[in-house]
């Protein structure tokens, strides 16, 4: 009995914990929660009566993500970004000082900012990456999304001078425009989104961040609003897919399973003081 009645513990414990950080990132732009799934557990006996075989307890099985959508909510701020579909964000990391190739993450949380030299980062650093406008169309090669804070302008008088960044444009397909001070406008590129055959099996890293594991597959690159990725939405951040409400009650299922299977291996603990002070 003691053994079924710790596992009940532990797999307690684990659904807890899992519901807590589903409720501590419920304000999390771009989080998805998870769910702990559970299995029962039989000895590996051929010889048991299935008729009169008792269970082992229960075990995690695994903790799944759900991928489902958050709500959207709008910012007003062009940078902010969020994808109605499928699809991640690709994003680089900085470059590591020892000169190693730098991390590529993948993330739904689009809250976007253009720094000095404009480069599209996100809060931690990492830079977006898309595919750059060329004379002869767009690259195929992903690269930094950057937009030059100053282009080369001629006033009135033909004197050579710079316009400074007015207002930049992103459509839902991704594509980035840049207004200048003169009326230029000038064509970034497209920010790349990116898809998986099991994105699920995306591993975690923090800050809303996930890398590729060998379950995940490998990204398929593309465009916004082709067929395998959702349209890109400027001015709105993807909110976390936690409904507080179902979380609490999956806490409270959790707690008392938790608080029954004490209370068990507390009448069992009794039991043998008993049988041992009568001996």
């Amino acid at each position: 009995m003691l053994p079924i009645t710790m596992s009940g513990l532990r797999a307690a414990q684990k659904e807890l914990g899992v519901t807590s950080n589903n409720l501590a990132n419920a304000s999390t732009v771009g989080f998805k929660r998870s769910d702990a799934n559970f299995v029962d557990m039989f000895p590996n006996d051929p010889s048991a009566n299935p008729r009169t075989s008792v269970g082992s307890g229960t075990a995690v099985d695994l903790v799944s993500r759900d991928t489902s959508q958050g709500a959207m909510k709008s910012t007003g701020r062009i940078t902010d970004l969020a994808i109605a579909g499928r699809g991640y964000f690709v994003l680089k990391s900085p470059q590591p000082e020892d000169g190693s190739a730098p991390a590529t993450f993948f993330t739904r949380a689009g809250g976007f900012n253009v720094d000095s030299s404009g480069r599209m980062l996100d809060s931690s650093g990492n830079r977006v990456q898309g595919f750059a406008a060329t004379d002869e169309g767009v690259s195929t090669e992903l690269s930094d999304i950057t937009i030059p804070p100053k282009v080369p302008s001629v006033k009135a008088d033909d004197t050579p001078t710079e316009s400074m960044l007015q207002t930049i444009s992103i459509s839902p397909k991704g594509y980035v425009q840049a207004t200048y001070s003169d009326n230029s406008q000038r064509n970034i590129g497209y920010i790349a989104l990116a898809n998986f055959s099991n994105d699920m099996a995306l591993r975690p890293v923090g800050n809303t961040d996930f890398a590729l594991t060998g379950e995940s597959g490998e990204p398929v690159i593309t465009q916004a609003g082709s067929p395998q990725a959702g349209d890109i939405m400027s001015g709105t951040l993807e909110q976390a897919n936690v409904d507080i409400t179902q979380e609490l009650m999956t806490m409270l299922r959790a707690q008392q399973v938790y608080n029954g299977n004490a209370r068990m291996l507390q009448t069992e603990v009794e039991i043998a003081s008993r049988i041992v002070d009568k001996l």
